[in-house]
Formats: structure tokens, C-alpha cells, sequence
């Protein structure tokens, strides 16, 4: 069976909330023209909740215009929540990450404690900012550390923070207190600074998601990181799963506009706008007014896949696992139009599962990637996954591999051949790995100066078959300090005709057969195929289904013509950064 996401995805109407950081509500909600401004925008902008920050750099916004400017939205008709935003500026500062404290100095818990108290006192519900979470290496957090490695204290650390400095407090003060943690949107960093992923999720009320991917070309955060990111925590956190936040930072229309899209796929269902300011509420700022005109396309989008959870091609990434050479391995995937599940646990019944070298841990993997091999399912694995198990004969036979499986390279090609056929990718991509199949078939391989070298790889084993996938993406220094993506990575610039055969391959049991150049999303559900088009130009999508359509073809949101079933396939274009909705 093709896997389907652990969440399920909210229902009810789209809705948007205001975050207001603290500085901003003492600024701009001490007086009532102020105040007055900004329920205009609220409403031009559908915002239906609004959030007031009570800490942030040091700001304690005053007792009396929290509450004045809680009452005052609320009389008009808006929820009212608060936010707490631990940063510099309150206790100690952490030796290392620019905004973060130092969490195991007595002063900063006592400090968040009383803020926690105070808030709790005013508001029913607090959600925590992103930055639970440090990288302090002073001499305290040094001794304290004792034995453990610093992303295990850092995780034992927050953990007791969040139960004795803001939930402990807080319910003291409130019972009727409810707590959110807010995560960043760096999932593949959160063991390595203290988000701790399986108890956080169980002490808190919700857990909320950071959408906020900004512009690729400064970041380097690929759009499909939104979607991997909330769905990842989403197996984690169950039913407890909420809503997701973006920003205007580093954001032109574009972009802006795709956090949206990509929280509202992956399941969302409201979604907080940082941060409120007047000029960035203007309906006549550039990122705003983007959103407005997209609001009834957003709005349809979300209507339609009410209940409805993605379903695709297994991720297997456990919780507190490193990628080394394939950091957010997840996103890139994802960019390559391969309609990607992030999941925390082992997918024994999926149909098709991608095996990074994240999954490369536990006693039962090697008997676990075998089984679901034998029962039939396709299999990707990856050079680093494939590496850990060099000295397995089993993990070796079954992808069809010689000892050693695989050797570092430094390979840089933009030359393709793909089934014997030549193939040009749009610039040079980097490959960090040498593979050697001894019975597996070379479906891809680069073209280099010292020689071919295989790209992708297939073995058919029992009922199954094993693809081995040549991906690099980055890797971290030791004792980086980075969270986010760290440098360009080159594997979305991989020609069409490599990607439509991986996808193919994955995909050879689905319903469904997608053929689109790479920067294109696809995502599959019960009732809708979408495809999302990061590029700045228009693509030619060409889509199968099962069982096979005829007649015409219409995008479900936007009712615009896409074209005629021909012969069981629908070829059509997709608009420069859009989106398109076939119904099932």
C-alpha cells in the first residue's frame, strides 16, 4: 500500500492570525489610534486571532496595554493569545547562537519563570517562540554537561525548562493555561540544540510549525522544506499537531505567498503571519497584497483537501539522527517532484520507502528494510545508509553491491546518460560518491573525465525491487553553529529525463505517473493530485492516472481548461510559480 501520512489534516475554513512582537504592542497599542490602525488592517487581512508577545530581547510590554489591547481586539470580535519570546536580553546569553540564552544559569529560569507567571495572569494560552533553544558553552552549562554530549544535555536541559520554567508556572498561575511550543523550521537540527521532538510534543498542548522557507537564492532553503517540516513533526505530535507560522523575512510575492501554499498542503489550517507591523499589513505592501489576491485560491485549496492526508513514498527519519552528507535530504526529494511522507517510525507497510543515511540506526533495520523488500516493496537507499551497512552481506545482496558499496569522490558533471540515451542538466551538480553495483542495473550514470559513474541504480530482489540513489547535499562542521540550510546544493539541477525515471521507479506501483522537470512539487491524496511550480518560468507537466480518465480536464481550484485526457494522459502547462489541482 502506498503510505499515507500519520495526520490526516485539519478540517474547518482557512484561517489567518497576527503575531505582534513585544516591542510592537508597547509601540503601537499604547494608544487608541494605534490600536484603531491596526484592526483595519486585521480585517482588510481576514485575521481572526492575535497573538501578543510578552517577551522578546528584553521587552516586557506593560500589565495595562497587554490587557487594554486584549480587550480591545477581542470587543471586535478577534481571539487573543499571547506569545513569549525567549532572546537576549533576558538572563544569560548564550556563548554561541546569535539570539539564544544560556537556559542552564538559574538567573535566565528565574527570569522566564516570573515572565510566565505574569503572562499567565492576563492570557489563556501562550505559544513559545522558536528559540527554546541554545548552544551555551560556558563554563556552568561545561559542568553540568558532565559526560553527556552537548546535544543530549542541550535536549535533558529544555526539556526541564519547559516543565519547571513555563509549564509548571503557568498552570500554577492559570488552569485554564494553554501551552504551544512553536518549532523553527529546521527539522534536521532541532536534536542538536534542544528541541527534543518525542517529549516536548507530550508536555505541551500543541505543537505549532515554522513554515517560514524565505528566499532560496539568500537562504538556501529549497519551498518544499515547509511541507517536509510539518509533516515530519505531524508524525511526531499526532493530534496535537497545529498551525504553522511564516514571515516577511528575506520574502519577495513569490515566496510569501508559497509558505502559504506549502502549509496549507502539508495540512495547516490557520496559519501566523510574523510579524505585525503597519506597513507590512498594508494591502499595498508587495507580500501582503500577494496574499489578499491569493486568499480565494488559498481558501478553495484548503476546502478541498478537508480530512485529506498526503500520501506518497516513505521518509524514514528517526528522531535525533544526523544526515552528514544528506543534510535535509528530505527537501531536495522533494524539489525533484517525488511526492515525499517524512515519518519518525519504520514504514512496515509502505510501498515504497526512501532509506537516508538518517535511518541507518536501531537493531532491527537491516531485518526491517529485508522484510519490506521481500513483501514486495520498492526501496531507496542512499550512499550514506548503503555505507553503515558495508559489512552487511544481506543489505549488500539485496541492493545488488559490491564490498566496499561505496567511495568518496568528488565528482562535478553536468553530462548525463540516462537508460544509454545522452542527458544535459542545467549546470554542473555535485555527486560525493563513487558506487559499485556488482548485479544491480545502471538505469543513470554520470559522465566524468576519469570515467562513468553510476547515478542510479536498480536491483530486483524476491517481490521487490532496490534503487540506490548517488544524492549529496551538505555537510555540517564539526560544531557548527548553523541550523538552516548551509551552502547551494546542486542536486535539484538534475536533468528531467534522470528525474522522470526516479520517479518512475518510485511511483511503478501507484495510481499515478507524473513527467515534469525538477522544481516542480507533487503531491498526492485520496481526492487530488497538486503540482506546485517553483520555477520562474512556465512547465510542461505530463500526468497519468489510474483508472485511466478521458474527456476534459479542469484545475479544481481555479476551473481554468488544462487540457483533454488522451490515451489515459493529460499533458498541460503550469503557470511560473503556481500551482495546479487535478481531481481524482
Amino acid at each position: 500500500m502506498q503510505v499515507e501520512s500519520q495526520f490526516n489534516g485539519h478540517t474547518g475554513p482557512l484561517r489567518f492570525s497576527a503575531f505582534v512582537p513585544a516591542q510592537s504592542v508597547n509601540h503601537h497599542f499604547s494608544d487608541p489610534a494605534g490600536r484603531r490602525e491596526a484592526l483595519q488592517l486585521f480585517q482588510a487581512n481576514k485575521i481572526n486571532k492575535v497573538y501578543l508577545d510578552c517577551l522578546r530581547g528584553g521587552h516586557f510590554p506593560g500589565e495595562e496595554v497587554l490587557i487594554t489591547a486584549r480587550d480591545f481586539f477581542r470587543e471586535h470580535g478577534l481571539e487573543v493569545s499571547a506569545g513569549l519570546t525567549p532572546t537576549r536580553g533576558t538572563g544569560k546569553a548564550s556563548t554561541h547562537g546569535r539570539w539564544w540564552l544560556c537556559y542552564t544559569n538559574k538567573k535566565t529560569q528565574e527570569e522566564l519563570q516570573q515572565v510566565v507567571r505574569r503572562t499567565a495572569r492576563i492570557f489563556d494560552e501562550i505559544i513559545v517562540d522558536d528559540f527554546l533553544c541554545t548552544q551555551c558553552q560556558c563554563n556552568e552549562c561545561r559542568t553540568a554537561r558532565d559526560e553527556h554530549s552537548w546535544g543530549e544535555y542541550y535536549r535533558d536541559l529544555l526539556v526541564q525548562v519547559a516543565q519547571d520554567c513555563i509549564i509548571a508556572p503557568s498552570k500554577a498561575e492559570n488552569p485554564r493555561m494553554r501551552l504551544v511550543i512553536k518549532y523553527p523550521q529546521w527539522y534536521d537540527r532541532f536534536h542538536a540544540f534542544g528541541y527534543d521532538v518525542r517529549q516536548h510534543p507530550t508536555l505541551f498542548d500543541e505543537v505549532w510549525v515554522g513554515t517560514e522557507i524565505r528566499d532560496p537564492r539568500v537562504e538556501y532553503v529549497h519551498q518544499y522544506q515547509a511541507f517536509a517540516n510539518y509533516q515530519w513533526l505531524a508524525s511526531l505530535s499526532g493530534e496535537k499537531i497545529g498551525g504553522a507560522w511564516f514571515d516577511f523575512i528575506n520574502c519577495y510575492p513569490e515566496i510569501y505567498v508559497e509558505q502559504a501554499v506549502q502549509s496549507i498542503l502539508a495540512g495547516a489550517r490557520e496559519l501566523i503571519r510574523f510579524h505585525y507591523q503597519p506597513d507590512l499589513y498594508s494591502p499595498e505592501h508587495p507580500n501582503t497584497s500577494a496574499l489578499l489576491k491569493a486568499m480565494p485560491e488559498l481558501e478553495k485549496l484548503a476546502s478541498l483537501l478537508d480530512g485529506h492526508a498526503p500520501q506518497g513514498i516513505a521518509f524514514y527519519k528517526p528522531p535525533d539522527t544526523d544526515g552528514e552528507d544528506e543534510a535535509y535530504l528530505l527537501d531536495y526529494l522533494g524539489m525533484l517532484g517525488l511526492p515525499m511522507i517524512p515519518c519518525h517510525t519504520f514504514p512496515h507497510n509502505a510501498q515504497a520507502v526512501c532509506l537516508p543515511l538518517h535511518a541507518a540506526v536501531g537493531p532491527d533495520i537491516a531485518d526491517n528494510v529485508i522484510a519490506l523488500a521481500e513483501r514486495g516493496g520498492t526501496i531507496m537507499l542512499t550512499p550514506g545508509f548503503l555505507e553503515k551497512f558495508a559489512h552487511d552481506e544481506r543489505i549488500l545482496r539485496l541492493a545488488g553491491y559490491a564490498n566496499p558499496p561505496v567511495t568518496a569522490a568528488d565528482f562535478w558533471t553536468f553530462r548525463f546518460s540516462v537508460q544509454q540515451a545522452p542527458a544535459l542538466a542545467e549546470s554542473h551538480i555535485h555527486f560525493g560518491a563513487n558506487l559499485h553495483p556488482i548485479s544491480a542495473e545502471v538505469l543513470a550514470s554520470g559522465i566524468h573525465p576519469t570515467g562513468n559513474f553510476p547515478v542510479l541504480t536498480r536491483n530486483k530482489y524476491e517481490n521487490g525491487k532496490v534503487l540506490v540513489f548517488n544524492a549529496k547535499t551538505f555537510r555540517y562542521s564539526e560544531g557548527s553553529g548553523r541550523v538552516t540550510v548551509a551552502e547551494p546544493v546542486s542536486l535539484p539541477n538534475l536533468p528531467q529525463k534522470l528525474v522522470d525515471i526516479l520517479r518512475a521507479e518510485m511511483l511503478s506501483d501507484f495510481p499515478v505517473n507524473v513527467q515534469v522537470q525538477s522544481r516542480v512539487g507533487v503531491y498526492w491524496y485520496s481526492n487530488l493530485l497538486v503540482l506546485t511550480n517553483f520555477n520562474d518560468q512556465s512547465v510542461e507537466a505530463k500526468v497519468a492516472l489510474k483508472p485511466t480518465y478521458t474527456g476534459h480536464a479542469k484545475d479544481a481550484v481555479t476551473q481554468r481548461m488544462l487540457g483533454e485526457w488522451a490515451d489515459g494522459q493529460l499533458t498541460f502547462e503550469i503557470p511560473a510559480r503556481q500551482f495546479a489541482v487535478i481531481s481524482r
